[in-house]
């Protein structure tokens, strides 16, 4: 028996590669963004661990790519009482799971402040137990250093015990602590304990580990906690936000993971998975709750299934049967027909077998192929972000719960459908395509989504979108998701005016970042002025908004207007006059109309839906494959067979009258009104219900539109109207045509579009000579693909049919005066006479070149086509010539949809009449903006570098060869002793204090006496560098001073030493070289990605910092500066000064400020000299000696010391 489900999904939150939050994991999955990467630099840990050509019987990988975190896994303890000590050796899982809940709590309206029954909610979580930071560094401590001891003492038996003791010491100090404050974070259960302590909920709380389908059982628990109202608020999801090598190395030995290091589940090339890291976690009510909440329900579970293998041929292999038997519990338990599913989320891993056995056992539910075409939409969200294991059900229920709330069938990578799987026996297709979700509006959309654990632990989860289809559908845009042009419009009183906001906005497109593209257009539209001189770009980039800008400004001296196709449009007045609304008929209908822009407008979607549900699935193809096909598995013969009844009457009036009205209804919300409305053929119908002059509801209108075409098809099938030939005949004089046409009485002039295109009727033998004849005579003709006898007498026996059918119908008061095509003048006003042209447009010639003369004479100046394609806008232009017009269109079936409409938008602000804000779509923040810690997720390990091993050998009274690397601080020496002087002191008192910071170690060396011959200097650095460095010091030093190559020398030193105490390489193995803009970078000579360095030096005296993330390090003399007042007018913001002014010590502030900016240049990679007054110092704490600098959009985190006569300042890109 069917048990009812409906448990609602109210909040959401996720973290995934290259995606911070829900929101922007959604706009990569439509961007088709590939997140697999290499790893973070310290986590492969061993370098031999990566050995491709291994034998079997070593724990080795073969790929070190996959989905990780990497910076976006930062977790700051302070908002949630947590010490940081606890967090530095505990599992990261813990902690990123604690924030992601609070975010979805966040989410679903429930935050701190939120009054919901706490002590009714639970939290239950999918998480795996694996090698991670925490329990390897529990292990390191309780086990490996004993067992490192116990070697020692072997090896070193002479050693004494405190020598033993301070060598252990020396390891544990290597290792995060273990101790009462970090166990907690241990221990794998406190993952939920954490968040409902932390959160203060009382509901139950564990985690389970069922693999891969560890996510959806742990929604399918806490469902049960609602429905058996034990709880009323719950969360759940799956948690796996750190990957280590070692799981990378059980993987390796399985054979699963893609020696070709990417995933494409379902594809000829698939060759296995990679692994990722992510977690999703959920907040669930029941359904009638969120109802009466009036929650925003992004889909409603309906059903989950769960089924193991049973006994099959081996543990790790997947088993068809029990893969079936979890989605045949799913339907059966919510009775539910699996042919009401239109997107599948699959598990799909890209491991060949598991993949064609996936797609075996969901035939075997969802039977064979029923039509021509595929109809369910497959994806796997694997081919983006590899396989997070216990959190890639969390991925994949993101993906198809956004999926359903916003109306689209999101893609997956997929190069070329692997022919062996055998789509062609299913309903399946592998969407590889953003394509808008039209359904029905009768019927739900549906998603199911398959997570199968290995082990032979399987489930099926059912999905449907939220009921009254929440998403408001008189939006005209919704959150803009897909990436591509903006439209950036200026306005201004004065030609100058105008000049000086768009070298602003030039200036703006210099620096700015990329995810701040959109953003930045919808400021410049929700601020565009009412000023004449206006001015609209349509641009892709930011480079191509620089390039256009360029471009405007070098047209615009003195010109009035100018416009170019790629997108630039300028008016130095408004386009006074009224406006026409044209709306098209037959044969504007095309494959793919409207794509893109109903992904972008509800409204549009909306409408298209209407479409879909005049006949749903009754018809041999519905009008969503006949619009959109599916994106894989038809040839191209199948899909021109699948498009063909779009150019039918039937379907293709249908397509033409809900795109119009989609199109008008969207020019409608965004504030664009017709003073006067014009239909052509059968686009009248449109314009007769858009104009108000018939009053019907949205529900009435789909029924007119059904019953229209009822009749249409009864009329042909009755065969009551003759067909034959439509002729289009263009480039023809009038009245060459009327002779021609004399000598053929039974050809009929239907249509007089303008005086470059006529369209004529006639029987088919008949047209054949009048196309030659017509031909002969210069004309270009071609034969249209419908057959009826449109807009001729023939057409009667439809037009009297079409009169009882109008009778009844409601007049309204029209919003615009509504003209006639057949009449070429606005329709009566007297009902009856109004019913009758409705009529008579039917059997009377379309005289559109009049109707367009006869407004243009009432005052219209505009024409905007509303509707696909632009044609109409086209026999504006020939009909007018060169009277005062402006004809555009909505579409264009050259551009894409989206780009097409906000081509007409943009023509129309500079034209005065249009206001651009009305434009700006909904965005959501998909920047990773916080300023949080980053959360170490490494496996903790112990690493002794050069000098570190030297002092250990010493420790335990080994003998120490001779080694350059293992010198405690490289000091240029040659011969002399140090140089006499007070420094000394300074010098070892900075970088201890400073090399702490940002994960950063800091190194310095300094001069004991100068060179005086440049064979000392050589004699020095053969010594110390290696033969790269060298043929780079003999490329660049050969001008510089004894000096200056002194110090470019212990830059080289100190750098070394510092990039070795952070990975632990001998500094033989390390060098230093310069990228092609001449900053210091590493090449480590195992192949590991080197860290970032900064190198600084002054007054004989070098500092290198190296870290993981963006560093620079300045060194500057308190006394470099000779006149610091001028120094402050030219390189420091008012605020600065202010500041420097207050200090006490002006000089000294001025080059600590100095200092500073350059230290955030070094760090932020940007050029610092001749505009370092954009570097602007935002906050300093002359206590804590920390600072923060910011770069036009971008910021640093500093820390410095002032120690005597010298600054040093250390910087991070925060």
């Amino acid at each position: 028996m069917a048990e009812t489900v409906d448990i609602a999904i109210v909040g959401m939150a996720g973290l995934f590669p290259k995606a911070p939050n829900v929101d922007a994991f959604w706009n990569n999955i439509l961007n088709k963004v590939d997140a697999i990467s290499d790893p973070p630099a310290d986590w492969l840990g061993e370098p031999a661990l990566f050995d491709p050509d291994a034998p079997a019987d070593q724990l080795k990988i073969y790929t070190t790519r996959g989905g990780f975190l990497g910076e976006l896994s930062r977790f700051d303890p302070r908002p949630f009482g947590a010490m940081p000590i606890a967090i530095a050796g505990g599992e990261p899982d813990q902690f990123l799971a604690l924030k992601c809940a609070q975010a979805a709590l966040e989410d679903a309206g429930l935050g701190a402040e939120a009054d919901f029954p706490r002590e009714r909610t639970g939290c239950i979580l999918g998480h795996a137990i694996h090698a991670n930071r925490a329990n390897v560094n529990g292990f390191q401590h309780g086990l490996i250093v004993d067992q490192t001891m116990r070697i020692v003492g072997s090896l070193f038996p002479e050693s004494s015990p405190q020598d033993r003791a301070a060598f252990e010491k020396m390891l544990r100090a290597k290792l995060p602590r273990c101790n009462a404050d970090t166990m907690p974070a241990l221990i794998p259960n406190m993952m939920t304990g954490r968040i409902c302590n932390r959160l203060d909920l009382m509901g139950p709380n564990y985690i389970m580990d069922a693999a891969c389908a560890s996510t959806t059982l742990a929604i399918e628990a806490a469902v049960g906690e609602l429905l058996r109202r034990r709880a009323d608020v719950m969360l759940a999801g799956g948690v796996n936000t750190t990957t280590s090598n070692l799981v990378f190395g059980v993987f390796c030995q399985l054979g699963a993971l893609s020696r070709k290091a990417r995933v494409r589940p379902f594809s000829k090339d698939g060759d296995g998975t990679l692994l990722g890291e992510g977690q999703g976690i959920f907040v669930l009510k029941r359904l009638e709750d969120a109802l009466k909440a009036d929650d925003r329900i992004y889909a409603v579970i309906k059903s989950i299934g769960s089924a193991s293998d049973g006994r099959s041929s081996g543990l790790m292999a997947p088993r068809l049967e029990g893969e079936a038997l979890a989605m045949r519990r799913a339907y059966e338990q919510a009775a539910i027909d699996p042919a009401s599913i239109d997107l599948i989320e699959a598990h799909g891993t890209g491991i060949p077998l598991g993949d064609r056995t996936e797609i075996e056992a969901m035939r075997q539910i969802f039977g064979d192929r029923r039509r021509s075409f595929p109809d369910v939409a497959l994806g796997s969200v694997k081919s983006m972000i590899g396989h997070c294991i216990p959190a890639a059900g969390a991925a994949a229920i993101i993906k198809a719960a956004m999926a359903l709330h916003e109306k689209i069938l999101p893609p997956m990578l997929c190069d070329e459908v692997n022919p062996e799987i055998g789509f062609e026996r299913t309903p399946f297709y592998v969407n590889t395509e953003t394509t808008p979700w039209i359904s029905d509006p009768t019927r739900p959309r549906r998603a199911g989504v398959n997570a199968f654990g290995f082990g032979g632990i399987n489930s099926h989860l059912i999905l449907e979108e939220a009921p009254g289809r929440q998403a408001d559908a008189t939006a005209a845009f919704g959150v803009r998701r897909i990436s591509g042009n903006e439209i950036f419009c200026f306005a201004s009183d004065s030609r100058e005016g105008l000049f000086a906001d768009m070298s602003a906005a030039r200036d703006t497109a210099n620096c700015a970042a990329p995810e701040d593209f959109g953003s930045f257009a919808d400021a410049l539209c929700r601020r565009a002025g009412p000023g004449n001189f206006r001015l609209a770009i349509l641009a892709d980039s930011w480079s191509d908004l620089a390039a256009k800008l360029d471009t405007a400004r070098s047209k615009l001296d003195g010109a009035e207007t100018f416009a170019s196709r790629n997108g630039i449009y300028f008016r130095s007045r408004p386009v006074e006059g009224k406006i026409a609304f044209l709306f098209p008929g037959e044969n504007s209908q095309y494959p793919g109309m409207l794509s893109n822009l109903a992904l972008a407008s509800p409204i549009v979607r909306s409408w298209l839906d209407r479409l879909e549900g005049l006949y749903g699935d009754v018809r041999k193809a519905p009008h969503r494959r006949l619009l959109f096909p599916p994106s894989t598995g038809l040839s191209e013969e199948e899909r021109i067979n699948l498009a063909a009844p779009l150019a039918e009457i039937a379907e293709g009036s249908e397509a033409v009258f809900f795109a119009d009205t989609g199109y008008f209804r969207l020019l409608t919300a965004l504030g664009v009104r017709a003073d006067f409305m014009l239909g052509h053929s059968t686009g009248e119908n449109a314009a007769i219900v858009s104009s108000g002059v018939v009053d019907m509801t949205d529900d009435e209108i789909t029924a007119y539109i059904r019953a229209m075409n009822a009749i249409f098809s009864r009329i042909e099938k009755e065969k009551a109207v003759p067909t034959g030939t439509l002729l289009s005949v263009g480039a023809a004089d009038a009245a060459e045509i009327d002779r021609i046409l004399a000598d053929f009485p039974d050809v009929r002039l239907t249509m007089d579009n303008c005086p470059n295109q006529k369209i004529l009727f006639g029987p088919t033998e008949v047209m054949e000579q009048v196309k030659s004849r017509l031909s002969s005579a210069g004309a270009v003709c071609a034969v249209l693909p419908m057959s009826w006898a449109y807009h001729t007498e023939y057409v009667r026996p439809l037009a009297e049919e079409f009169r009882k059918l109008f009778a009844p119908l409601r007049m309204g008061a029209p919003k615009a005066v509504l003209y006639s095509c057949a009449t070429a003048t606005p329709f009566p006003i007297d009902e009856a006479a109004a019913r009758q042209t409705i009529v008579d447009q039917y059997v009377s010639r379309v005289r559109f070149s009049d109707a367009v003369r006869r407004m243009h004479e009432d005052g219209a100046r505009i024409f905007i086509e509303v509707g696909a394609d632009n044609s109409l806008s086209g026999f504006v232009r020939d009909t007018l010539g060169t009277l005062p017009h402006l004809s555009l269109a909505c579409d264009n079936r050259k551009r894409d949809p989206l780009t097409a409409l906000q081509l007409l938008l943009a023509q129309l602000h500079a034209a005065g009449r249009f206001d651009p804000s009305r434009a700006a779509p909904a965005r959501r923040e998909t920047r990773y903006v916080d300023a949080e810690p980053h959360l170490p997720s490494g496996l903790a390990l112990m690493h002794l570098s050069a000098d570190e091993g030297a002092k250990a050998r010493a420790i335990l009274g080994a003998a120490q060869a001779p080694s350059l690397s293992a010198r405690r601080e490289p000091v240029l020496r040659p011969a002399a002793p140090a140089a006499p002087g007070g420094a000394e002191p300074v010098y070892a008192d900075l970088t201890p204090q400073i090399g702490g910071a940002f994960g950063a170690r800091v190194a310095l060396a300094r001069l004991g006496r100068t060179f005086q011959s440049t064979e000392e200097w050589l004699n020095a650095a053969r010594a110390r560098l290696n033969e790269r460095e060298l043929d780079e010091a003999a490329a660049r030093l050969a001008d510089r001073a004894p000096l200056r190559r002194q110090e470019w020398l212990l830059g080289r030193l100190a750098a070394k030493r510092a990039i070795a105490e952070l990975t632990g390489l001998p500094a033989a193995e390390i060098s230093i070289l310069s990228d092609g803009e001449g900053r210091p970078m590493a090449a480590l000579a195992c192949g590991a990605h080197a860290p970032f360095l900064s190198i600084t030096h002054k007054n004989g005296v070098a500092i290198a910092a190296a870290a993981t993330n963006p560093i620079g390090v300045d060194l500057e003399s308190l006394r470099s500066v000779r006149d610091p007042s001028l120094f402050a007018e030219r390189v420091l913001t008012a605020d600065e000064r202010a500041f420097v002014d207050s200090s006490g010590d002006a000089d000294r502030a001025v080059v600590l400020f100095w200092s500073l900016k350059e230290a955030a240049a070094k760090a932020l990679a940007a050029p610092f000299v001749g505009q370092e007054f954009l570097f602007a110092v935002e906050a300093i704490n002359p206590g804590e000696r920390r600072a923060r600098v910011a770069f036009r959009s971008r910021r640093a985190e500093l820390c410095y010391l002032v120690r005597e006569e010298l600054v040093c300042a250390l910087a991070t890109s925060a």
